[in-house]
């Protein structure tokens, strides 16, 4: 007579076979088996606050992979310290192949080498407005320069780019505020001392090409600033993380702006009375007056236009998450 079988033997049994089914079909369903995740190599100059281990990396938004590792290098040539940051994606998902669908080593590297060549970098970007994590986007930024760091051998680096923000604080730093502002002081102090001279005709010929030189600098440094302005509004969607680090530079950017206004109104200021005896000596048609009116003119409007951005950066400077306000909207 054939011995009974055990009901809680049989269960068990059955209960782990279950398991190994589930377990199977969960791993190879997901690819993880035959998963040939490449890591890459980025370095990053900015700040890597809020970039984290399975921080998800994106292609223009869509996610293909993850953030692997954050570590800390010396460059050996200059005692400074780099942050690699790792990232692993499977190449598949960037790469199309045909035959096999295996991606080898080789491969990845040419074709990443291409991309590379076509301007595909990798910027930083908010992940989350509410936590402030980062998250890393690959993109093609074919105008940006290409500098590898090249401190890993290993692994296959990709180039990086700024984030929007620092792009844009960087141009605001590159603008020559306080050599214009000495200028323009320099040049108060020369007319203050002319037009107590009593020389008017040489005060005229210095006068106009103050002005001149004004304007030229006018053209080129309002435009610029307006720009500048116009990106920080277009990139309000990406900024949130990145205001705490730049609102001490917009209020210097804003103080120079300010204090580059007033100088410019004091010329205008110190000249009046200067082109109001030069209007006493020639006629009301004078091509000069005409010349002189027009100057003045263009300078009290660019003083103007640099006053309204430095007093909007220090009302709002919070312009960088939600645009600049006019006339009760947000643009």
């Amino acid at each position: 007579m054939s011995k009974k079988a055990n009901p809680a033997v049989v269960g068990a049994f059955v209960t782990g076979a279950l398991i190994l089914l589930i377990s199977g079909l969960i791993f190879f369903g997901s690819g993880l088996l035959f998963s040939e995740r490449q890591t890459f190599v980025l370095f990053f100059n900015s700040s890597l606050k809020g970039l984290e281990k399975g921080s998800p990396v994106t292609f223009r938004g869509v996610p293909i992979g993850q953030v692997k590792k954050i570590s800390i290098l010396v460059d050996p040539t200059t005692g400074n310290f780099k942050m690699p940051v790792y990232i692993s994606i499977d190449p598949k998902s960037m790469f199309s192949y045909s035959g096999s669908g295996r991606v080898s080593e080789v491969s990845v590297r040419k074709m990443t080498e291409l991309l590379i060549k076509r301007g595909l970098k990798a910027q930083l970007q908010i992940q989350s407005l509410v936590t402030g994590k980062l998250q890393v986007d690959l993109d093609f930024h074919p105008d940006a320069p290409i500098h590898y760091v090249g401190l890993d051998k290993e692994h296959i680096e990709i180039p990086t780019v700024p984030s929007t923000v620092e792009e844009v604080i960087k141009r605001f730093e590159e603008i020559p505020l306080d050599d214009l502002v000495e200028k323009l002081i320099s040049a108060i102090d020369g007319l203050d001392k002319l037009v107590k001279s009593g020389k008017i005709g040489a005060t005229i010929d210095v006068l106009h090409q103050n002005l001149v030189d004004l304007q030229k600098t006018m053209k080129i440094l309002t435009p610029e600033i307006l720009a500048t302005l116009k990106s920080i509004q277009q990139a309000s969607s990406q900024t949130k993380k990145f205001v705490g680090n730049a609102d001490a530079k917009l209020l210097q950017i804003s103080k120079e702006l300010t204090r580059l206004s007033d100088s410019t109104n004091h010329l205008v200021n110190s000249v009046n009375s200067v082109v109001e005896n030069f209007y006493s000596m020639t006629s009301p048609d004078s091509p000069e007056r005409y010349r002189l009116r027009k100057l003045l003119t263009e300078t009290i409007r660019a003083a103007r236009s640099l006053r309204e951005l430095a007093d909007t950066i220090q009302a709002q400077p919070d312009i960088f998450i939600k645009g600049r306000k006019i006339e009760g909207k947000t643009k």
